[in-house]
């Protein structure tokens, strides 16, 4: 079984050590998306500039046994999940008024009118990928449209949910 962690989660290394414990007792396999990777990792070089130590980074995912897997999005793939998100959205209408709610906070104040025909974003990659194993969880604090069907399948976890969750599993 496999708890994913999104962005606005993988914050704080206090806390990711906390739930890479309790997830490592309960056989519990802790999965970054590689964005999620890129996007910290970049995060953390303009934070502490020439003092970033990139194998202090790796390091300290690999010693929490913090997977980040390969990702490749091949035709088939691509194709299971257009498909997939047809059936929630069947119309452009519908689709674009999806990926609207996508936008909050600054990103969507920004905009006088909101744009159409815009690009998905890497949230909807994310949470599509942890659609495909019903067993995974998400731990996010994204409350977008990107995340309503795992929230509806009970796969999306705020991050007390998943600390409750994991601490009610049995020891591995």
């Amino acid at each position: 079984m496999q708890l994913w962690i999104d962005t606005n989660c993988a914050r704080s290394v206090v806390d990711l050590k906390e739930i890479a414990r309790l997830a490592r007792g309960k056989g519990i396999t802790l999965v970054i998306h590689p964005q999620v990777y890129l996007e910290r990792r970049r995060q953390m070089r303009v934070e502490k500039g020439a003092q970033f130590k990139a194998a202090a980074f790796d390091g300290f995912l690999a010693q929490q046994e913090i997977r980040v897997p390969p990702f490749l999005l091949d035709q088939p793939l691509a194709a299971t999940w257009a498909d997939a998100l047809y059936e929630r959205y069947p119309t452009i209408e519908a689709w674009e008024g999806a990926k609207q709610r996508t936008l909050g906070g600054v990103l969507r104040g920004g905009f006088a009118v909101l744009p159409g025909d815009m690009p998905m974003t890497t949230d909807w990659l994310i949470s599509l990928l942890v659609a495909s194993d019903p067993s995974a969880r998400i731990v996010t604090h994204d409350d977008g449209e990107e995340w309503r069907a795992l929230r509806e399948a009970k796969q999306v976890l705020s991050w007390n949910e998943a600390m409750a969750w994991l601490e009610a599993l049995p020891p591995a």
